[in-house]
């Protein structure tokens, strides 16, 4: 895996404008604000303590990427909320990196009560508000704990896996390393290893050019570095072919079966 997105046809966001949206501490602070109790212009800037004009600025940044919404848009003075789930994961070691991030806007017409998976008809059956929120807070706390084990269980899959990223990387080195070009294989490498970093996009199915160009970071170039790019990775391709069983070409498109 490199790069793997989903997002919504309201939220055309990409990793860096994310990333550039996450790193300003101010828009994290608001962000962390808006997830507990919905704030006004004025509310947050009492609260931050900057000026109006710099929490106007940045709740129109989160606005533009549709991750906040006003609540009463013709009113004045109207509060803002979070409107999209936004979630990444970004994974880096030292023989493998890995970037996942989904942006969708939420659903108004779900109620987010409603799954009988939640035992939403034993919370009703309860009468006392400070029993409600004692329910309330052993679920929560019952799920953050299941999160936490599945956290650690994901952290122990990606150490294994790395374990077999690293023996992938010895047996190219072993016993390919002579067939590939010496004036570009680490190109072909790093092509090679992008192929098993993410196998659900590329294996088993016709490989997509412009996600592999992307996955290997050339989707900013302009049009003609990126066609040039293009022709040099499908001409790559069709040398690693040469070596590796495993990619092969069908009707002008490339496979890579296991």
């Amino acid at each position: 895996m490199e790069v793997e997105k989903s997002t919504s046809k309201e939220n055309m966001i990409n990793l860096d404008e994310i990333l550039e949206i996450l790193g300003n501490p101010t828009r994290r602070v608001i962000l962390s604000k808006l997830a507990k109790v919905p704030h006004s212009t004025s509310e947050l800037h009492k609260a931050l303590g900057i000026s109006r004009q710099a929490v106007h600025s940045q709740l129109e940044i989160l606005s533009n990427y549709n991750i906040i919404e006003k609540i009463h848009p013709d009113k004045r003075g109207g509060r803002y909320r979070i409107k999209s789930t936004l979630s990444v994961k970004i994974d880096i070691t030292p023989d493998y990196y890995g970037v996942k991030y989904n942006i969708e806007e939420v659903k108004k017409e779900i109620d987010n009560f409603s799954n009988k998976k939640l035992d939403s008809s034993k919370y009703e059956q309860i009468k006392k508000p400070n029993e409600k929120l004692k329910f309330l807070g052993e679920k929560i706390k019952s799920l953050e704990n299941n999160i936490e084990d599945l956290e650690r269980e994901r952290q122990e899959l990606l150490r294994q896996k790395e374990c077999f990223i690293v023996e992938l990387k010895n047996l190219i080195e072993k016993d390919y390393k002579e067939n590939l070009r010496k004036s570009q294989s680490n190109l072909e490498k790093e092509i090679f290893f992008t192929l098993f970093f993410n196998p659900q996009r590329y294996i088993r199915r016709a490989i997509n050019i412009d996600n592999l160009l992307e996955d290997l970071f050339f989707s900013d170039m302009d049009f003609m570095d990126r066609h040039r790019n293009r022709a040099s990775i499908e001409l790559m391709l069709r040398d690693l072919s040469k070596t590796i069983d495993l990619l092969t070409e069908k009707d002008e498109s490339w496979f890579f079966d296991l």
